[in-house]
């Protein structure tokens, strides 16, 4: 019989929706009624998998009471060797904030926050968990603490020791990577070469390989408007993105464009599974409209799995029981496909 995998969800943000979204998902694995929740509810069977989470019991208490749910939470200090149902919360209890000092909407948890993933990496340089789901965390709040911290993919790929990761999302129809992420629109082009170029197509057509089961085309997008209209309007399509592409076919990974980006999107986009953006807002302007809250943000390169929700830590809303716990289901799902 196979070995259980362990899928860990890290709490992210105590001060933002992650509680809330976080229980009213385990909520729905209970009495699983949307088709998503089903999905979530068979996979844990069939890929023999056990749900953990690491976080603050009181935070945890606390939004299951907003959202009204009366979920049983188990304390842990390990992971069970048997399959276990999704329920109770299998909780590793990492911090203990003060609920009288508490605010919701506050950037004042970096600590804790940090706490929660550091604890999953360690898990996942140990071989214990397959997975990692993160729940949103605010990087102003960190950065206090961590100066430098821009996101979770970056952290994750430098304490795992990952120098090429990218960010990717898996949406129901392709899956898309993103060339650049977190970096200041003026300082896109200056970050741009050949060689991580194709570094990016040829993992992005391995994962597309392992998720679809199958060899694939990488659709690339170019930088420029109209692609850069054969250098009228830029040429780092032609300088750079084009001799990328052409080493990725070298290396066996097929891959056609650059498309300009505001077209591709109309109808060529159907033709394709796998995308390579340029930057951040080129690929996520086309991709949250598309796929509200069933998008799901993955790390192609770690040694372990990571996906988590697509949206922040909503602190317009922190506390107020509207979160929609669609995107952490969905998350969820993806890991435990991946997996």
């Amino acid at each position: 019989m196979k070995a259980v995998k362990n899928i860990l969800i890290t709490m992210g943000d105590p001060a933002g929706i992650s509680g809330e979204v976080i229980v009213k998902a385990i909520a729905a694995l209970a009495r699983p009624r949307s088709a998503v929740a089903r999905q979530v509810a068979g996979l844990f069977a069939k890929r023999r998998a056990n749900l953990y989470l690491a976080g603050d019991g009181n935070v945890l208490a606390r939004a299951s009471r907003i959202v009204r749910a009366s979920l049983p939470v188990e304390r842990v200090d390990g992971f069970a060797s048997s399959l276990e149902p999704p329920i109770p919360i299998r909780l590793f209890d990492l911090t203990r904030i003060v609920m009288a000092n508490f605010h919701f909407g506050v950037p004042a948890y970096g600590r804790e926050q940090v706490r929660y993933l550091d604890f999953a990496i360690e898990k996942a340089r140990r071989g214990l968990v397959a997975a990692i789901v993160t729940a949103p965390m605010t990087k102003e709040a960190v950065a206090r603490d961590l100066p430098g911290f821009v996101g979770h993919t970056g952290y994750l790929a430098e304490q795992l020791g990952v120098h090429d990761e990218r960010m990717a999302f898996l949406t129901p129809e392709y899956i898309m990577a993103l060339q650049t992420t977190h970096v200041p629109l003026a300082d896109v082009a200056k970050s741009l070469s050949s060689a991580r170029i194709a570094t990016t197509i040829a993992m992005l057509a391995a994962a597309g390989r392992k998720y679809y089961g199958r060899k694939l085309a990488v659709a690339v997008l170019g930088l420029n408007p109209h692609a850069g209209e054969h250098g009228l309007l830029g040429l780092e399509e032609d300088r750079i993105i084009r001799p990328a592409m052409q080493r990725a076919r070298e290396q066996g990974f097929p891959c056609d464009g650059p498309f300009p980006a505001d077209s591709f999107f109309i109808a060529r986009v159907k033709k394709y599974r796998l995308i390579v953006a340029m930057y951040h807002d080129q690929g996520l302007v086309a991709v949250k409209p598309a796929f509200p809250r069933v998008s799901v943000n993955v790390t192609l390169g770690l040694p372990v799995v990571r996906t988590s929700v697509d949206h922040g830590s909503g602190y317009d809303i922190a506390g107020k029981g509207q979160a929609d716990a669609t995107s952490m289901l969905h998350a969820i799902k993806a890991a435990l496909e991946m997996i």
